[in-house]
């Protein structure tokens, strides 16, 4: 049998090269599993903190300044408006005390009302009003009653209550709207308004009020007047015949 050295040297360097890969194979596979079994050791100082996604990242608004000072924030506003309503404002406005003054000017007409108000008599005048209360400048006093009629009907009444010498004025002419009118209470209604006696310098002045697409004349207080006071007005006519058949119409 022939030998060849040569071979086995080859044949044992091959060998030893085979185990010394083995041995470092298995080195790297033990170093491999004690990696894998060791706990994780992190620096705290090198770690980072998490951060959300750009989707989810709410920058908190900017607070704005004013001479270098935040202001006032207006959540707490809402939440004291919550808690305490603002209260509504109850003062009426001028419509509104106008329009209330007429409705009760209406109700006082429509109930011939004539409160504070009682008869007296006066020499050289006969009957006559005073006021039993205060009442304040422009205030409703009474309403003049009686038949309200057209001028030519007025017209026939004077020829008639001239033939009666105990009959006295109480014929009241008006204009309206462009059209003439005659209030005549000369029948005795037991209404006040035509006991009130004449004055040039009376406290109370006339207006007329349409109540139901009828007019109305009411006495309204010129100024203030107390307790006591004797209401008159000026009837306004000058006339000559009315003053040779009434002459304290000039006073």
């Amino acid at each position: 049998m022939i030998f060849y050295p040569y071979q086995n040297d080859k044949i044992v360097a091959k060998t030893m090269y085979d185990e010394q890969f083995s041995c470092e194979n298995q080195k790297a596979a033990h170093t491999a599993q004690e990696k894998k079994c060791m706990p994780l050791v992190v620096n705290s100082k090198q770690m980072q903190k998490p951060f959300a996604p750009r989707s989810h990242v709410v920058k908190a608004p900017k607070s704005k300044l004013k001479n270098g000072l935040p202001l006032a924030s207006t959540d707490n506003n809402h939440k004291v408006k919550e808690c305490f309503p603002v209260r509504r404002s109850v003062r009426k406005t001028k419509t509104a005390v106008k329009e209330e003054k007429m409705r009760n000017l209406e109700r006082a007409i429509l109930e011939e009302q004539a409160d504070g108000l009682k008869v007296a008599y006066f020499e050289g005048k006969g009957r006559g009003i005073v006021a039993d209360r205060h009442f304040q400048r422009g205030e409703f006093v009474v309403e003049y009653i009686g038949d309200l009629i057209p001028m030519h009907e007025a017209s026939e009444r004077e020829k008639r209550y001239a033939l009666d010498e105990n009959a006295g004025c109480y014929m009241y002419y008006f204009k309206h709207e462009n059209q003439q009118y005659c209030i005549d209470a000369t029948a005795d209604t037991g209404k006040l308004g035509r006991l009130v006696n004449h004055s040039r310098n009376g406290n109370l002045v006339t207006k007329i009020v349409v109540v139901k697409q009828r007019p109305h004349l009411i006495l309204l207080a010129k100024d203030d007047i107390e307790p006591g006071e004797e209401l008159t007005y000026d009837y306004g006519d000058r006339s000559k015949e009315s003053l040779l058949h009434y002459p304290w119409l000039a006073f």
